[in-house]
Order: structure tokens, then C-alpha cells, then sequence
């Protein structure tokens, strides 16, 4: 398992302050301001953490960074993905302000480009991510072989892991608590069901560069915010 630092943490291995680190990194294109960029969280050589009072840091991969401060080579970017054994490829994303508060949601046809968007007067991130989900499917519909985008793990593990398990306990989680949002994940598990095409998920790091990430997020946030 790859080792993670603060900027402090890494300074004290060179003798650097950690001001001086984060000089050294914003000159090698990996800190932009007080954030990672997003070349940086694509090569996997930062990530975002939180503090306890939900505070937004970054840790950098120990290292390989330790080595990039020492003179060592940029590694190289991961392979673009290939998506052509899919139909479809859609991303999708949902927000909420304040969460819960008014909530947005959106999808994205990385090829066609084509969209669609919507909101809920109160919702919550969740409600956000599977209605994005379920609309994206909607609009696909039954045929073809399709891959869903998101940056929820919640969404992504809830459709691949948990609701098989939900499902055949008549709908209980194993606490026997009934699933938070049940509507909606009984809406996305009949059109799982009646998809003849393929149905895969993907994972991608949200606010990372990603293009149609960041596409499907500014579109929830708008819907969100009434300014769409």
C-alpha cells in the first residue's frame, strides 16, 4: 500500500519547510494555489483528505514525490481508457447545496454529447447521484452495451454490490434497516434488470481534470442552484 505525506511530513525528509515544498511543487506543475492540480491527481501523485472539521488538504504519494523534489523523473500519465468495446459512455453526476438542500442532476453521452439535466426542490448528494444515474439509463434504454461514469462510490458499490444482497432479503439491509432513498434504488434496479446490453460502472475521481466529469458537475451544480 502506497504511503502518503503532508507537505510538512515531506519537508522534514529534505530539510524543507513546507512553504519551500509547496514552491517546489507548484514549479513542477503539481500544486496550483493551495490545491493539487489535476495533472497531479490523474498520475495518482496527490489526493484530497479532510479534517475533522471538514477542511479540504492534499497528501501527496510519498515516494514518488519525494523523489520528483529530488530531481527524479515525472511518471508517466496512465493510458487513456478504452471505451470501444461500449455503445455508450455516459457520465453522470448529482449535487446538493447544503446537502440535504435543493439538488441537481445530470448525464452526459461522451460521444454524442448530448445531455440531460434536472433538479429537486430538497434532496440530498445521494438522491443527486442515482437520479442521474437512472435518467442516463432511461435514455439509453434496454439495447447495447453501456458504461455508467461517476464519482460516487456510493452510487457505483450501492448498483454493483448492495442491491443484489438488498433485494434478496425483501429489500433489508443486513442490519434489517430498510435502504435510505428505497424508491429510487428499486426504480434503478428494474432498469439493471431489463437492460439486455451490458451495464458496467467506472469510478473516476471527481474535480480531477477529467472533461465530461467536469461537464456533468457544472450541470448539477446549475440545476442545484436554479441558474441553469
Amino acid at each position: 500500500m502506497a504511503a502518503w505525506s503532508t507537505q510538512t511530513a515531506l519537508g522534514k525528509q529534505l530539510g524543507l519547510s513546507a512553504i519551500q515544498v509547496g514552491t517546489q511543487l507548484t514549479a513542477l506543475g503539481l500544486k496550483d494555489g493551495p490545491a493539487a492540480t489535476p495533472d497531479a491527481l490523474t498520475r495518482g501523485l496527490a489526493k484530497e483528505s479532510q479534517t475533522r472539521a471538514g477542511d479540504t488538504f492534499f497528501l501527496w504519494r510519498t515516494e514518488d514525490v519525494l523523489g520528483l523534489l529530488q530531481g527524479g523523473e515525472m511518471p508517466a500519465a496512465p493510458p487513456a481508457a478504452d471505451y470501444s468495446t461500449f455503445d455508450r459512455v455516459i457520465a453522470t453526476d448529482g449535487s446538493a447545496i447544503r446537502n440535504p438542500g435543493p439538488t441537481g442532476w445530470a448525464w452526459v453521452d461522451q460521444r454524442t454529447r448530448e445531455t440531460g439535466a434536472g433538479r429537486f426542490d430538497h434532496g440530498t448528494n445521494n438522491i443527486g447521484e442515482i437520479t442521474a444515474v437512472i435518467e442516463a439509463l432511461d435514455h439509453v434504454g434496454p439495447d447495447g452495451d453501456v458504461l455508467i461514469r461517476a464519482d460516487s462510490k456510493y452510487v457505483i458499490d450501492m448498483a454493483t454490490k448492495w442491491l443484489p444482497g438488498w433485494k434478496r432479503r425483501g429489500w433489508k439491509k443486513g442490519d434489517g434497516k430498510t435502504p435510505e432513498n428505497l424508491a429510487l434504488v428499486q426504480r434503478l434496479d428494474a432498469l439493471l434488470e431489463g437492460r439486455r446490453g451490458r451495464t458496467e460502472f467506472e469510478w473516476v475521481r471527481g474535480h480531477s481534470g477529467d472533461e465530461f466529469n467536469e461537464i456533468v458537475d457544472a450541470l448539477a451544480n446549475a440545476q442545484a442552484r436554479g441558474t441553469a
